[in-house]
């Protein structure tokens, strides 16, 4: 079995139908079929079983899928090590929840190429599954993503911890508040990051939904420019978290935490895989990131 009748089976695997998967692998239906037949031939196993609607995957192909999925993890991994090899200096390559590289500031940034001239830092900013996907699939080093995590996958080191909060217009009717209750939001206008975020969905389901709270939900964004504005011009509340809410204040905007409990939020980790070995390079990261949000104030939300 080679990497290419691999990438084909899991392909018809994960679409049910051989002329959606030549569509996702750009190639022939033919070439597709030829493929798994093949593969049945050295296998010595059917694969996969036609019926009306499509493929049905037998029991032996149920049980070859992870490791199928395994053994072409290892493939990129081997890859994106021959392309970090080709290069004069490392890379290390993090995938972080959004702003969380904007909260730590440029600083940070230049902290760490002043001390490791040798070393890129590639950032990109994603949500909490396409961080952790990233790592497990090798396409980035570390990813930066709300707890809990998952002990059996991942190392995890705290970064720090991050409250739920509110923004909002100063003339609005909640901003004499102290402090925001989700039973305050029932009737309000909201704007947040969205279902592809934990926050989004740890907020929306425990505090909003199964309560039985009723909110008009505007938009689902992370942008800050858009959520600031529909704050400014149409009164807006804005759920979200307190490293973002400090970002870019305005006058107009006042920030107001979340919840009833003082410890309402969420701990910020730093993750990677437990199946791979940190390079040089990404052992430097992780230990300078550790020392610098002390040193600098950024292991807490002032």
């Amino acid at each position: 079995m080679n990497q290419k009748q691999m990438e084909y089976f899991l392909e018809v695997y994960r679409q049910g139908n051989i002329q959606n998967a030549a569509n996702q692998l750009y190639v022939s239906r033919q070439g597709v079929s030829k493929i798994i037949k093949t593969l049945e031939d050295e296998l010595g196993q059917l694969l996969f079983i036609r019926n009306p609607h499509g493929l049905v995957p037998t029991d032996y192909a149920t049980a070859l899928l992870p490791h199928v999925q395994r053994l072409l993890e290892e493939y990129r991994s081997i890859e994106s090590m021959r392309t970090l090899a080709s290069q004069s200096k490392s890379v290390v390559t993090v995938y972080a929840l959004d702003h969380v590289f904007a909260f730590l500031g440029a600083k940070f940034l230049w902290d760490f190429h002043r001390t490791f001239p040798d070393i890129i830092l590639s950032t990109v900013d994603t949500t909490d599954d396409t961080a952790l996907k990233g790592v497990l699939e090798k396409h980035c080093n570390f990813a930066i993503v709300t707890g809990d995590l998952d002990q059996t996958r991942f190392y995890g080191e705290p970064l720090f911890f991050s409250h739920y909060c509110v923004r909002l217009h100063c003339d609005h009717p909640l901003a004499k508040k102290d402090r925001i209750t989700y039973k305050d939001l029932d009737g309000t206008r909201v704007v947040s990051k969205g279902r592809a975020y934990h926050c989004f969905r740890h907020n929306m389901d425990k505090y909003i939904l199964l309560p039985g709270l009723k909110i008009d939900l505007v938009a689902e964004t992370a942008d800050e420019q858009l959520i600031a504005d529909l704050i400014l011009q149409q009164q807006v509340v804005n759920i979200g978290y307190d490293y973002a809410a400090m970002l870019n204040p305005h006058p107009d905007i006042v920030v107001k935490p979340l919840g009833t409990e003082d410890d309402q939020g969420q701990t910020i980790y730093l993750a990677w895989d437990k199946t791979t070995v940190l390079t040089n390079a990404s052992h430097n990261f992780r230990d300078f990131l550790l020392r610098w949000l002390p040193e600098n104030g950024k292991d807490r939300i002032v």
